[in-house]
């Protein structure tokens, strides 16, 4: 696993200011973003994410990976805004139109939605490390170009933009572990 992910998340357990800030960067907007999905008001988006900053660092809690960080940060947003709409009685309205919007019959699936689009967004990450070449053979398969298309497109051969496939995805799969199956079956085949 990647030293900086490993150093914010031994810097979070241990309550180190220093590594606060670079634990902020990686996720509050990324966090912000999900709880705006599921309440929009923007005010009451960001005190809820700082809500929960704040409770990781007055908590007892400490986690063994990133993983376990992640799913704590989302699921903690996720219950905060729950618990912050039922207060406000606004519960019923809001839910039931992100659920038409989405077409999402109940919570857990609005959920897993926002774990998926964590899963992009982390990989997004992963893709601006990578070499450049690289990063633009990714990319356009992204966009949807076949391989044949990157080749002539950035004019190289169809065997230099597979070795940098093949390399590319080994850097993804070694960052993401377990969830890069799923997103190269749904972004790159």
């Amino acid at each position: 696993m990647d030293d900086k992910i490993d150093t914010i998340v031994a810097g979070v357990n241990r309550k180190d200011e220093r590594m606060w800030g670079d634990f902020y960067d990686r996720f509050y907007a990324a966090l912000c973003v999900y709880v705006s999905k599921i309440l929009p008001v923007p005010d009451a988006v960001e005190d809820l994410v700082q809500e929960v900053f704040i409770s990781v660092w007055e908590g007892k809690r400490t986690f063994s990976d990133i993983k376990e960080l992640a799913n704590y940060l989302y699921r903690a947003c996720y219950n905060n805004t729950l618990l912050y709409i039922r207060n406000n009685q606004i519960h019923d309205t809001i839910l039931s139109s992100l659920a038409e919007e989405e077409g999402v019959e109940d919570e857990d699936m609005i959920y897993a939605l926002t774990v998926k689009e964590e899963i992009i967004r982390q990989l997004y990450c992963h893709i601006e490390e990578l070499p450049a070449e690289q990063r633009r053979i990714i990319l356009m398969r992204i966009e949807g170009h076949t391989w044949e298309e990157i080749a002539e497109r950035l004019e190289i051969s169809i065997n230099t933009v597979k070795t940098q496939k093949t390399r590319s995805y080994k850097f993804l799969r070694e960052r993401l572990g377990d969830s890069m199956n799923s997103i190269i079956l749904c972004l790159f085949l």
